[in-house]
Protein backbone atom coordinates (compact mmCIF):
# COMPACT_ATOMS: atom_id res chain seq x y z
CA UNK A 1 0.00 0.00 0.00
CA UNK A 2 1.42 3.25 -1.07
CA UNK A 3 1.29 5.93 1.64
CA UNK A 4 -0.39 9.45 0.47
CA UNK A 5 1.12 12.78 1.98
CA UNK A 6 -1.63 15.55 2.04
CA UNK A 7 -0.86 18.11 -0.14
CA UNK A 8 -0.90 21.94 1.26
CA UNK A 9 -1.16 24.44 -1.48
CA UNK A 10 -0.02 28.55 -0.33
CA UNK A 11 -3.05 30.27 -2.19
CA UNK A 12 -3.28 34.04 -2.56
CA UNK A 13 -3.94 35.51 0.61
CA UNK A 14 -7.54 37.53 0.20
CA UNK A 15 -7.10 40.01 2.76
CA UNK A 16 -6.71 42.67 0.15
CA UNK A 17 -9.15 41.77 -1.62
CA UNK A 18 -11.63 42.62 1.50
CA UNK A 19 -10.92 45.52 1.91
CA UNK A 20 -11.31 46.60 -1.77
CA UNK A 21 -14.97 44.92 -1.97
CA UNK A 22 -15.37 47.20 1.14
CA UNK A 23 -13.93 50.36 -0.69
CA UNK A 24 -16.25 49.01 -3.09
CA UNK A 25 -19.82 48.26 -0.99
CA UNK A 26 -19.01 52.09 0.50
CA UNK A 27 -18.76 53.47 -2.44
CA UNK A 28 -21.86 52.31 -4.08
CA UNK A 29 -23.97 53.24 -0.75
CA UNK A 30 -22.50 57.04 -1.39
CA UNK A 31 -23.35 56.76 -5.02
CA UNK A 32 -27.15 55.68 -4.29
CA UNK A 33 -27.06 58.27 -1.79
CA UNK A 34 -26.03 61.07 -3.84
CA UNK A 35 -28.31 59.59 -6.57
CA UNK A 36 -25.51 59.33 -8.33
CA UNK A 37 -25.41 55.52 -9.38
CA UNK A 38 -22.25 55.13 -11.92
CA UNK A 39 -22.65 52.40 -14.51
CA UNK A 40 -19.35 51.78 -15.97
CA UNK A 41 -18.72 48.05 -15.95
CA UNK A 42 -19.72 46.81 -19.03
CA UNK A 43 -18.96 42.72 -19.67
CA UNK A 44 -19.36 41.29 -22.73
CA UNK A 45 -20.18 37.33 -22.30
CA UNK A 46 -21.39 33.67 -23.51
CA UNK A 47 -21.56 30.36 -22.76
CA UNK A 48 -19.99 29.89 -26.01
CA UNK A 49 -17.04 30.84 -28.56
CA UNK A 50 -17.54 32.35 -32.10
CA UNK A 51 -20.33 34.52 -31.82
CA UNK A 52 -18.63 37.42 -32.30
CA UNK A 53 -17.96 38.85 -28.42
CA UNK A 54 -14.13 39.64 -29.17
CA UNK A 55 -14.89 41.45 -32.23
CA UNK A 56 -17.97 43.48 -30.58
CA UNK A 57 -15.98 44.26 -27.81
CA UNK A 58 -13.11 45.76 -29.51
CA UNK A 59 -15.34 47.70 -32.04
CA UNK A 60 -17.33 49.16 -28.98
CA UNK A 61 -14.41 49.89 -27.18
CA UNK A 62 -12.51 51.66 -30.04
CA UNK A 63 -16.03 53.70 -30.65
CA UNK A 64 -16.59 54.92 -27.23
CA UNK A 65 -13.01 56.16 -27.16
CA UNK A 66 -13.67 58.10 -30.33
CA UNK A 67 -16.10 60.01 -28.42
CA UNK A 68 -14.30 61.07 -25.96
CA UNK A 69 -14.77 58.22 -23.23
CA UNK A 70 -11.34 57.36 -21.34
CA UNK A 71 -11.59 53.33 -21.94
CA UNK A 72 -10.29 50.38 -19.94
CA UNK A 73 -10.22 47.07 -21.79
CA UNK A 74 -9.70 44.39 -20.05
CA UNK A 75 -9.64 40.75 -21.86
CA UNK A 76 -10.49 37.74 -19.72
CA UNK A 77 -9.50 35.79 -22.36
CA UNK A 78 -6.21 33.17 -22.69
CA UNK A 79 -6.62 33.24 -26.60
CA UNK A 80 -5.43 37.05 -26.52
CA UNK A 81 -7.61 37.86 -29.51
CA UNK A 82 -7.75 41.36 -28.84
CA UNK A 83 -3.94 42.17 -29.58
CA UNK A 84 -5.41 40.98 -33.31
CA UNK A 85 -8.25 42.90 -33.23
CA UNK A 86 -6.37 46.02 -32.02
CA UNK A 87 -3.15 45.80 -34.13
CA UNK A 88 -0.88 45.55 -31.49
CA UNK A 89 0.60 41.96 -31.55
CA UNK A 90 4.15 42.77 -32.24
CA UNK A 91 4.11 45.33 -29.88
CA UNK A 92 5.61 46.61 -26.27
CA UNK A 93 1.63 46.71 -25.15
CA UNK A 94 1.35 42.54 -25.67
CA UNK A 95 2.41 40.80 -22.77
CA UNK A 96 0.80 37.39 -23.01
CA UNK A 97 -1.72 38.25 -19.58
CA UNK A 98 1.17 38.45 -17.50
CA UNK A 99 0.26 42.12 -16.15
CA UNK A 100 -3.07 40.97 -15.84
CA UNK A 101 -1.93 37.80 -13.97
CA UNK A 102 0.12 39.78 -11.40
CA UNK A 103 -2.23 42.52 -10.56
CA UNK A 104 -5.33 39.46 -9.55
CA UNK A 105 -2.95 37.21 -8.01
CA UNK A 106 -1.26 40.38 -5.79
CA UNK A 107 -4.25 42.12 -5.27
CA UNK A 108 -2.91 45.11 -7.21
CA UNK A 109 -4.51 47.43 -9.84
CA UNK A 110 -5.18 46.11 -12.90
CA UNK A 111 -2.80 48.79 -14.67
CA UNK A 112 -3.05 48.61 -18.51
CA UNK A 113 0.00 47.89 -20.63
CA UNK A 114 -0.42 50.60 -22.88
CA UNK A 115 -2.64 52.91 -24.93
CA UNK A 116 -3.29 51.64 -29.30
CA UNK A 117 -5.75 54.39 -29.80
CA UNK A 118 -6.57 57.58 -27.89
CA UNK A 119 -8.22 57.30 -24.99
CA UNK A 120 -7.91 53.53 -24.93
CA UNK A 121 -5.70 51.56 -22.62
CA UNK A 122 -6.05 47.83 -22.76
CA UNK A 123 -5.27 45.09 -20.48
CA UNK A 124 -4.23 42.34 -22.62
CA UNK A 125 -5.30 38.54 -22.15
CA UNK A 126 -2.91 35.75 -22.96
CA UNK A 127 -1.71 32.51 -21.64
CA UNK A 128 -0.52 33.68 -18.60
CA UNK A 129 -4.50 33.99 -17.55
CA UNK A 130 -3.89 30.22 -16.51
CA UNK A 131 -1.92 30.77 -13.50
CA UNK A 132 -4.91 33.22 -12.48
CA UNK A 133 -7.85 30.43 -14.11
CA UNK A 134 -5.32 27.67 -11.54
CA UNK A 135 -6.03 29.88 -8.26
CA UNK A 136 -9.15 30.58 -8.67
CA UNK A 137 -10.19 27.15 -9.20
CA UNK A 138 -8.18 26.54 -5.80
CA UNK A 139 -9.98 29.27 -4.27
CA UNK A 140 -13.28 27.35 -5.42
CA UNK A 141 -12.47 24.57 -3.70
CA UNK A 142 -11.43 25.81 -0.88
CA UNK A 143 -14.76 28.25 -0.47
CA UNK A 144 -17.02 24.67 -1.17
CA UNK A 145 -15.14 23.85 2.50
CA UNK A 146 -14.97 26.97 4.21
CA UNK A 147 -18.00 29.08 2.89
CA UNK A 148 -16.07 32.07 2.31
CA UNK A 149 -16.87 33.60 -1.32
CA UNK A 150 -14.31 36.35 -0.44
CA UNK A 151 -12.26 34.89 -4.09
CA UNK A 152 -15.61 36.04 -6.26
CA UNK A 153 -14.59 39.01 -5.69
CA UNK A 154 -10.91 38.91 -7.43
CA UNK A 155 -11.30 40.55 -10.09
CA UNK A 156 -13.90 43.35 -8.76
CA UNK A 157 -11.24 44.62 -6.09
CA UNK A 158 -8.66 45.31 -8.69
CA UNK A 159 -11.14 46.55 -10.80
CA UNK A 160 -12.57 49.19 -7.72
CA UNK A 161 -9.03 50.49 -7.28
CA UNK A 162 -8.68 51.91 -11.03
CA UNK A 163 -12.42 52.90 -11.04
CA UNK A 164 -12.57 56.65 -11.06
CA UNK A 165 -9.77 56.39 -13.44
CA UNK A 166 -12.24 55.30 -16.49
CA UNK A 167 -15.03 56.37 -18.30
CA UNK A 168 -16.02 52.84 -19.02
CA UNK A 169 -14.27 49.72 -18.13
CA UNK A 170 -14.78 46.98 -20.87
CA UNK A 171 -14.73 42.91 -19.73
CA UNK A 172 -14.15 40.81 -22.28
CA UNK A 173 -14.86 37.44 -21.40
CA UNK A 174 -13.59 33.63 -22.48
CA UNK A 175 -16.94 31.60 -23.00
CA UNK A 176 -15.54 28.02 -21.42
CA UNK A 177 -13.92 29.19 -18.29
CA UNK A 178 -16.49 29.39 -15.38
CA UNK A 179 -14.19 30.69 -12.91
CA UNK A 180 -13.67 33.87 -15.31
CA UNK A 181 -16.77 34.37 -15.85
CA UNK A 182 -18.02 34.34 -12.55
CA UNK A 183 -15.99 37.09 -11.77
CA UNK A 184 -16.43 39.49 -14.41
CA UNK A 185 -20.74 39.29 -13.89
CA UNK A 186 -19.33 39.44 -10.03
CA UNK A 187 -17.30 43.16 -10.81
CA UNK A 188 -19.39 44.28 -13.84
CA UNK A 189 -22.30 46.77 -13.36
CA UNK A 190 -23.92 45.27 -16.42
CA UNK A 191 -23.51 42.64 -19.05
CA UNK A 192 -24.22 42.38 -22.64
CA UNK A 193 -24.32 38.88 -24.63
CA UNK A 194 -23.61 38.39 -28.44
CA UNK A 195 -25.17 35.24 -29.54
CA UNK A 196 -25.81 33.83 -32.93
CA UNK A 197 -29.15 32.41 -34.01
CA UNK A 198 -27.88 28.64 -33.97
CA UNK A 199 -28.82 26.22 -31.46
CA UNK A 200 -25.00 25.78 -30.09
CA UNK A 201 -25.19 29.54 -29.83
CA UNK A 202 -28.60 29.89 -28.01
CA UNK A 203 -27.10 27.24 -25.50
CA UNK A 204 -24.51 29.15 -24.69
CA UNK A 205 -26.64 31.99 -24.02
CA UNK A 206 -28.99 30.44 -21.36
CA UNK A 207 -25.65 28.98 -19.98
CA UNK A 208 -24.53 33.02 -19.23
CA UNK A 209 -27.99 33.30 -17.89
CA UNK A 210 -27.68 30.72 -15.56
CA UNK A 211 -24.11 32.07 -14.39
CA UNK A 212 -26.16 35.74 -14.07
CA UNK A 213 -28.20 34.38 -11.45
CA UNK A 214 -25.30 32.87 -9.99
CA UNK A 215 -23.62 36.45 -9.76
CA UNK A 216 -26.31 37.68 -8.42
CA UNK A 217 -26.40 36.29 -5.28
CA UNK A 218 -22.96 38.32 -4.64
CA UNK A 219 -23.33 41.42 -6.90
CA UNK A 220 -27.41 42.44 -6.53
CA UNK A 221 -26.37 45.69 -8.31
CA UNK A 222 -26.01 43.87 -11.74
CA UNK A 223 -28.05 44.30 -14.99
CA UNK A 224 -28.37 42.21 -17.92
CA UNK A 225 -28.65 44.98 -19.92
CA UNK A 226 -29.37 43.08 -23.57
CA UNK A 227 -28.49 40.51 -26.19
CA UNK A 228 -26.52 41.29 -29.36
CA UNK A 229 -27.72 39.13 -32.09
CA UNK A 230 -23.95 38.81 -34.92
CA UNK A 231 -24.44 37.50 -37.91
CA UNK A 232 -28.46 37.74 -37.97
CA UNK A 233 -30.46 36.96 -41.25
CA UNK A 234 -33.49 37.70 -42.79
CA UNK A 235 -35.00 35.74 -39.76
CA UNK A 236 -33.86 38.44 -37.19
CA UNK A 237 -37.34 39.47 -35.88
CA UNK A 238 -38.66 36.29 -35.48
CA UNK A 239 -35.09 34.78 -33.97
CA UNK A 240 -35.35 37.58 -31.57
CA UNK A 241 -38.90 36.44 -30.00
CA UNK A 242 -37.11 33.07 -29.80
CA UNK A 243 -34.30 34.31 -27.60
CA UNK A 244 -36.67 36.78 -25.96
CA UNK A 245 -38.65 33.22 -24.50
CA UNK A 246 -35.62 31.37 -23.80
CA UNK A 247 -34.53 34.32 -21.65
CA UNK A 248 -37.72 34.50 -19.66
CA UNK A 249 -38.03 30.75 -19.11
CA UNK A 250 -34.12 30.67 -17.78
CA UNK A 251 -34.32 34.07 -16.29
CA UNK A 252 -37.91 33.36 -14.41
CA UNK A 253 -40.21 35.71 -16.69
CA UNK A 254 -37.54 38.68 -16.26
CA UNK A 255 -37.54 40.69 -19.36
CA UNK A 256 -34.33 40.55 -20.80
CA UNK A 257 -34.00 43.14 -24.05
CA UNK A 258 -32.33 42.57 -26.99
CA UNK A 259 -30.82 45.22 -28.91
CA UNK A 260 -32.43 46.27 -32.36
CA UNK A 261 -29.14 46.59 -34.05
CA UNK A 262 -27.87 43.15 -35.35
CA UNK A 263 -24.10 43.25 -36.12
CA UNK A 264 -23.91 41.13 -39.74
CA UNK A 265 -20.81 38.72 -40.46
CA UNK A 266 -18.99 39.46 -43.40
CA UNK A 267 -16.17 36.96 -43.47
CA UNK A 268 -13.99 39.09 -46.24
CA UNK A 269 -13.96 41.87 -44.13
CA UNK A 270 -13.36 40.48 -40.93
CA UNK A 271 -10.46 38.64 -41.67
CA UNK A 272 -9.13 41.98 -43.50
CA UNK A 273 -9.62 43.98 -40.40
CA UNK A 274 -7.84 41.48 -38.39
CA UNK A 275 -5.07 40.90 -40.82
CA UNK A 276 -4.73 44.83 -40.26
CA UNK A 277 -5.12 45.42 -36.74
CA UNK A 278 -8.24 47.57 -37.42
CA UNK A 279 -11.91 46.90 -36.37
CA UNK A 280 -14.65 47.88 -38.87
CA UNK A 281 -14.47 51.29 -38.60
CA UNK A 282 -11.03 52.13 -38.64
CA UNK A 283 -10.78 49.55 -41.71
CA UNK A 284 -13.34 51.75 -43.87
CA UNK A 285 -11.00 54.85 -43.83
CA UNK A 286 -8.41 52.97 -44.97
CA UNK A 287 -7.52 54.23 -48.78
CA UNK A 288 -5.82 51.11 -50.08
CA UNK A 289 -9.23 48.91 -49.04
CA UNK A 290 -10.05 46.81 -51.89
CA UNK A 291 -13.42 48.01 -53.56
CA UNK A 292 -15.03 44.74 -53.59
CA UNK A 293 -14.65 45.42 -49.54
CA UNK A 294 -15.46 48.87 -49.30
CA UNK A 295 -19.88 48.49 -49.22
CA UNK A 296 -19.39 45.55 -46.57
CA UNK A 297 -16.85 47.24 -44.49
CA UNK A 298 -19.64 50.56 -44.60
CA UNK A 299 -22.27 48.61 -43.82
CA UNK A 300 -20.32 46.72 -40.66
CA UNK A 301 -19.17 49.82 -39.17
CA UNK A 302 -22.54 51.78 -39.67
CA UNK A 303 -23.32 48.69 -37.26
CA UNK A 304 -21.06 49.00 -34.87
CA UNK A 305 -21.70 52.66 -34.89
CA UNK A 306 -25.36 52.25 -34.48
CA UNK A 307 -25.03 49.32 -31.70
CA UNK A 308 -22.58 51.78 -29.66
CA UNK A 309 -24.84 54.24 -29.78
CA UNK A 310 -27.87 52.26 -28.47
CA UNK A 311 -25.64 50.98 -25.56
CA UNK A 312 -24.63 54.02 -24.35
CA UNK A 313 -28.01 55.27 -24.36
CA UNK A 314 -29.38 52.05 -22.59
CA UNK A 315 -26.87 52.57 -19.98
CA UNK A 316 -28.15 56.40 -19.52
CA UNK A 317 -31.47 55.08 -19.45
CA UNK A 318 -30.41 52.72 -16.23
CA UNK A 319 -29.17 55.49 -14.96
CA UNK A 320 -31.61 57.74 -15.05
CA UNK A 321 -34.23 55.02 -13.82
CA UNK A 322 -32.01 53.90 -11.16
CA UNK A 323 -31.63 57.76 -9.93
CA UNK A 324 -34.79 58.25 -10.46
CA UNK A 325 -36.19 55.17 -8.08
CA UNK A 326 -34.13 55.96 -5.11
CA UNK A 327 -35.16 59.67 -4.96
CA UNK A 328 -39.18 58.83 -4.85
CA UNK A 329 -37.88 56.39 -2.46
CA UNK A 330 -36.45 58.55 -0.46
CA UNK A 331 -39.09 60.97 -0.49
CA UNK A 332 -41.55 58.73 0.22
CA UNK A 333 -40.05 57.76 3.61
Amino acid sequence: MVATLPLELKLVDLSAVQTALQARATRRYEDDREHDNRIKIVAFANGKGGVGKSSTSAAFAVAAARQGARVLLVELDPQGNNAEDLGFVRSDIADDGRAQAAAILNSRPLTPTGSPRKNLFVVPGGDALEEITEELYCQRRLASQTGDTTWLGMYAASLEQVYDDYDLIILDVAPGILVLQLQALVAADVVIVPSKSDPSSRKGLRLITRRFGEALQYNDSLVMLGVVLFAAGSSATRVKKGIRDDLKRDLAGTEVPVFETDIRHVEAVAVEARRRGLVPQELLKEKDLDASLRKSAQDLARDYGALTGEVLQAINQLRESLNEAEEMEEASA
